[in-house]
């Protein structure tokens, strides 16, 4: 890795040439080795502000290239070893996917009837109607409502097949893997536990710990961390499409037969522990158009895509 002297002058001149992603690149190492620089910290936000994409109303933040250390050795046996991984650029949604948002993108009525319009011949019910009905208290009976609150007890295969519909030859959309997740919900910083750093959040910061109220907030609410995102710690409990392996951070392939998906973010009814950004936890999952109960019909599951291009 380029120690930051070496970083802030490639960012230099990248920005004299016009190449936004690579300052985003050079600058967002030499901000991950310097939090408090004001200049650098002021810098590295314009770039990633003029880098947003806003596209099917919905707002993409980037995720610069370059490598970071991914896992904790302070955290579960599957975190380890912390190890380093170098990625592209990448978009991703600032909040999870909403239940609004959800519907509009896939040509559907809107919540709470959230039908497919039109309704499939080979589909007797849907069961969003019967299977949310946490909806009632976070989205009707709350400011905001499904414009607001993540869509959640959603399949990790119904994600993949709106982000198909949504792709084209020149963009790409689909879930993250389980690094792009990590990178994007790190945020620039280096080795800390949380989007914010290593300590316990301020008030409001994290939405966890609410099972006794059995309420999400509006993500936007939360922390916003170096890379723009919100909720990447608590509110939903996000797909990945990197399938679950207690060793695979030690080098064992993941089988071909694995069942389950990562989840990463921890969700509003988790404790502190299960928000860090290095903590897995995996599920496996059935499409909602598919009859019968399935594992992810659980109101603690969402999802955010990201954006390639």
């Amino acid at each position: 890795m380029m120690d930051r002297s070496a970083a802030l002058v490639q960012a230099d001149r990248a920005l004299e040439s016009g190449d936004d992603r690579a300052a985003a690149a050079a600058l967002d190492r030499a901000w991950g080795l310097e939090p408090s620089d004001p200049r650098v910290t002021a810098l590295r936000a314009e770039v990633l502000d003029r880098l947003e994409v806003r596209e099917h109303g919905l707002v993409w933040r980037y995720v610069p290239a370059g490598p970071f250390r991914m896992g904790s050795d302070d955290g579960d046996p599957d975190e380890r070893p912390v190890h380093t991984v170098d990625l592209e650029g990448f978009w991703i949604m600032d909040v999870p996917m909403t239940w609004a948002d959800d519907c509009r993108l896939r040509g559907w009525s809107a919540p709470p009837g959230a039908m497919p319009d039109p309704w499939p011949e080979d589909v007797s019910r849907f069961p969003y109607a019967q299977h949310h009905k946490v909806r009632m208290q976070y989205c009707e009976d709350q400011g905001g409502g499904y414009a607001t609150r993540p869509l959640v007890a959603v399949a990790w295969q119904d994600a993949e097949a709106l982000a198909a519909h949504l792709s084209t030859e020149a963009v790409q959309y689909g879930l993250p893997t389980e690094a792009q997740w990590e990178k994007a919900a790190r945020g620039g910083r280096i080795g800390a536990r949380f989007p914010w750093g290593d300590g316990a959040p301020e008030p409001g910061w994290c939405d966890h710990d609410a099972l006794h109220a059995f309420s999400i907030r509006d993500p936007r609410t939360t922390w916003r961390n170096g890379y723009g995102l919100y909720a990447m710690a608590g509110t939903v409990a996000e797909w990945t499409v990197t399938p679950y392996d207690a060793l695979a951070y030690r080098g064992r392939p993941v089988s071909p037969e694995a069942t389950e998906r990562v989840l990463r973010g921890g969700s509003w009814a988790d404790s502190l522990a299960g928000c860090t950004v290095s903590f897995r936890t995996s599920r496996a999952s059935r499409s909602q158009l598919d009859e019968g109960w399935a594992p992810n019909l659980t109101p603690t599951l969402g999802y955010r895509l990201i954006r390639v291009d």
